[in-house]
């Protein structure tokens, strides 16, 4: 079981999420890395999450969704009630 999760927005991001996730990596296999591409359309945003969703597979999930804006990534990500047990 995972220790945290984190949800990391990203639109046309390409230019620093590398250094975002790298920072986060850290963690290892306690924490699971969720990068949302909110509809990225001008930049590699989409194939650099897929990258490290299939470099580090327990530990990245490459999410990609239309655009919603930054709250629309977290509430994509948040567990259902159902699911909170």
């Amino acid at each position: 079981m995972k220790l945290l999760s984190i949800a990391i927005p990203c639109y046309n991001s390409e230019k620093y999420m590398r250094k975002c996730i790298d920072s986060l990596l850290v963690g290892g296999e306690d924490v699971e890395i969720l990068i949302v591409d909110d509809g990225s359309t001008k930049d590699r945003t989409a194939e650099i999450a897929d990258e490290y969703e299939a470099q580090f597979p327990t530990i990245v999930r490459a999410i990609h969704k239309e655009n919603g804006g930054h709250g629309s990534c977290l509430l994509y990500t948040s567990p259902s009630p159902r699911d909170r047990g």
